[in-house]
């Protein structure tokens, strides 16, 4: 059960970047929360709700930095829900110019229908803060 979880969460943020509204049909629960509380120089910390605010959280990245994929090193999975363990490498934020490398770890859990209901980011903000100029 775990691999299969752990599959699951790497297909869920495979979607995300590729087909997100295949992400939104096939993975995001209606009672879909991400978090990603973080210092107040960065534009896109928070929480948002549903697929609607999944999609806001994605575009305000967007416009605030030019992101290379997500390098995940490990997948952790323990019931229903999955530790998602990597490094954003060479993020470029547009308003300065600068670069920044951050560790990561995601913890996405999935409700009883298989779909994600809630993702928790814990990020190593230190070089990300100092990029965007904080």
């Amino acid at each position: 059960m775990s691999r299969e979880m752990a599959q699951r969460a790497e297909e869920f943020y495979t979607l995300l970047v590729s087909d997100f509204e295949a992400a939104k049909e096939k993975y995001i629960a209606d009672d879909f929360v991400w978090e990603n509380p973080l210092p107040e120089v960065i534009p896109f910390g928070g929480t948002y709700n549903g697929a609607d605010g999944l999609l806001r959280y994605l575009g305000q990245l967007g416009e605030a930095i030019e992101m290379s994929p997500l390098r995940i090193t490990d997948m952790v999975a323990d019931g229903n829900i999955v530790a998602a363990v990597g490094v954003e490498e060479d993020t470029l934020v547009k308003s300065t110019g600068k670069k920044y490398t951050m560790p990561f770890v995601h913890v996405v859990r999935f409700n009883d229908e298989g779909k994600v209901s809630h993702v928790r980011e814990y990020n190593d903000t230190r070089e990300m803060v100092a990029a965007f100029g904080g």
